[in-house]
């Protein structure tokens, strides 16, 4: 019975691929198939857009993959999956910025980001009340033409927050890839994905 395993396009591929070479597990990131073979006869990938994986797990349509704590906390998803394990690849932050070094205390204010579920539950939790403005592209740009009065937004190194003149006012929380499997996948081929979960535990 094979597994598959869904993997994040983008930068964090390579990390994923080295990852998963240390525990005897290689595939060729060059494919053009969708579905490829690696080094294990039993284990195929499908690499897809990251914000995917957490759909295509809860369905049962891959069995395995490989998210950003933040894309599992902004997925509505009915939870068909279990979080296994805190990879600790992909290493970043969710960051408060904006042009001023403060946000101000009293008046309603406008953020900006692509992460709704983790904004409104920052500034619930610090009894604000905001105008919430939802983006998909670059956030940066939000409050340096006035649509926003600040942004909520990954932040690896903060050299892209410093050049368009941002200041970084407050980490919310720290932010890594984590293992996740579909409940039903875990039970039916348990042996098989334990075997994965197992190995990737003991190279952290």
């Amino acid at each position: 019975m094979s597994v598959l395993i869904a993997l994040p396009k983008g930068r964090l591929l390579k990390e994923v691929q080295n990852l998963f070479k240390k525990i005897d597990i290689e595939f060729d990131t060059d494919s053009r198939k969708l579905i490829i073979d690696t080094s294990q006869k039993w284990l195929k990938v499908a690499i897809l857009r990251t914000w995917d994986i957490p759909k295509f797990v809860n369905y049962g349509a891959a069995d395995i993959g490989v998210v950003g704590k933040d894309i599992l906390y902004e997925s509505k998803l009915d939870n068909n999956f279990y979080e296994l394990m805190d990879l600790k690849i992909g290493n970043c932050r969710m960051s408060l910025a904006s042009v001023d070094n403060e946000i101000s205390s009293t008046k309603k204010i406008k953020v900006a980001s692509k992460y709704p579920e983790y904004t409104k539950q920052y500034f619930s939790s610090k009894s604000k009340d905001i105008d919430l403005l939802i983006l998909k592209g670059a956030i940066e740009i939000a409050p340096i033409l006035g649509i926003s009065d600040c942004i909520v937004d990954l932040v690896q190194t903060g050299k892209t927050l410093k050049e368009n003149g941002l200041n970084e006012i407050e980490k919310i929380s720290d932010i890594s890839s984590r293992l996740i499997v579909n409940k039903s996948s875990y039970k039916s081929k348990f042996e098989r994905i334990n075997l994965i979960f197992k190995k990737l535990r003991e190279n952290k």
